[in-house]
């Protein structure tokens, strides 16, 4: 046992602090921390140097939210449990204690989230629903400041579909697997000339919102299923389906897509969301499910009344052949996500990549998704992956960071 002061680590918060010579294995601190109090009947992994006489105690994760855990309240519970029962920490951060570095975290006890003083972590999962919010000055300060006291960031941000769509374009394999798209209302008419058939995509939408689906031919028709008024019209020319398109999207930025004629299940829109997940340094596939959309929708999403299956059971239900086909989902899922956290501005740990599949089997990257939905309906096991892959990704940093000192 140490004779005198020991610094004691804990997440990115380090401390000098007094200790008592001890029989046993236990360490009897005499010096106060508030935030001692969240480590009490815990257990945790723990690195001892004697030479430097410091005590490192981890992981400490914490999950950014707005004010309380919203629609993430189970996923959020699963973590907890999780790192309770492996060793670790895990709290929710409102983004009004993050902003104002007071030590204040939500912790788990007795069946709900209660406030108390806490390390700063390690590790921080960024789940805020804002994009206006991490754009301001203030969000990026705060971001910096845990960042220089020795925190990672798990997914700095929310990304565009213009963004990804043009890092993927810059791939020469990947590219191959994206659809043909043009960014701005100015290209519809040309994107209608060329497909016939195109997706209108808000750049900053997401689970499934603001998309609109315009055809031409024998006729002009749209579809969209967010904005007011009749989701399904038909016009006589291209000027007026474009009057009706910028009513619906005003000021906003649109990706138009052309509409890769995707594989079906009984008659409904169906992809896949392949969950890429980074653990330490490597980057590997946690899940895969297959999304069926719901009754009268084009758009598969959860969200949105989608259902869920397994990737295997349904294609071999659409397609005659399907052997290799999954596992070319997930190499192709996987090598984007590398590549992206390598080329995109920020730190990402974690990505939802949505696939549609061809008649002939060949894979499309729809969308790439910095903070997919937790929904718990999309998992069967116990424990979900993302849970067990935020835990582990927590325990490897922790381990690198010691084995750096």
């Amino acid at each position: 046992m140490f004779k005198g002061g020991v610094t004691l680590s804990v997440g990115a918060t380090s401390a000098r602090v007094e200790c008592l010579l001890s029989p046993t294995d236990d360490l009897i601190l005499t010096t106060f921390l508030p935030w001692l109090q969240a480590l009490h009947d815990r257990d945790f992994h723990i690195h001892v140097d004697r030479l430097r006489a410091e005590i490192c105690i981890g992981p400490i994760t914490a999950i950014l939210i707005n004010k309380t855990p919203g629609s993430l309240g189970d996923y959020a519970h699963e973590c907890h449990q999780f790192f309770h029962q492996n060793g670790g920490l895990l709290y929710l951060l409102p983004v009004s204690s993050f902003f104002q570095r007071e030590g204040t975290g939500l912790l788990f006890s007795e069946g709900r989230w209660e406030a108390g003083s806490v390390p700063s972590p390690g590790v921080l999962y960024n789940r805020i629903p804002s994009r206006k919010l991490e754009t301001t000055d203030h969000f990026k300060h705060a971001v910096t400041f845990l960042e220089e006291a020795g925190a990672t960031v798990f997914n700095t941000r929310f990304l565009s579909k213009s963004e990804v769509d043009q890092a993927l374009k810059n791939h020469p394999l990947l590219k191959e697997h994206i659809p043909v798209s043009a960014s701005g209302l100015e290209h519809l008419e040309g994107m209608l000339s060329s497909f016939e058939d195109v997706f209108i995509k808000d750049i900053h939408g997401s689970k499934g919102r603001n998309i609109i689906r315009a055809t031409s031919g024998d006729r002009w028709e749209v579809r969209q299923n967010s904005f007011p008024g009749n989701d399904h019209q038909t016009f006589r020319d291209y000027r007026s389906l474009e009057k009706k398109v910028r009513a619906w999207c005003r000021d906003s930025t649109y990706l138009i897509q052309e509409t890769i004629p995707f594989c079906l299940y009984e008659g409904r829109p169906l992809d896949f969301r392949i969950l890429c997940h980074r653990i330490g340094q490597e980057w590997t596939v946690l899940s895969s499910v297959a999304r069926i959309a719901g009754d009268g929708e084009f758009v598969s999403n959860v969200d949105r009344g989608g259902q869920t299956a397994k990737p295997r059971t349904i294609l071999n239900k659409i397609l005659p052949v399907s052997k290799g086909i999954h596992e070319n989902m997930k190499a192709l899922s996987l090598s984007a996500a590398v590549y992206l956290s390598e080329v995109l501005e920020g730190q990402f740990s974690e990505f939802g990549i949505d696939l549609g599949i061809d008649a002939d089997g060949k894979p499309w990257i729809i969308e790439v998704n910095s903070k997919p939905s937790k929904l718990t309906s999309q998992h069967s096991e116990s424990v979900r992956p993302s849970v067990r892959g935020l835990y582990h990704h927590s325990v490897s940093v922790w381990k690198e960071e010691e084995e750096e000192k």
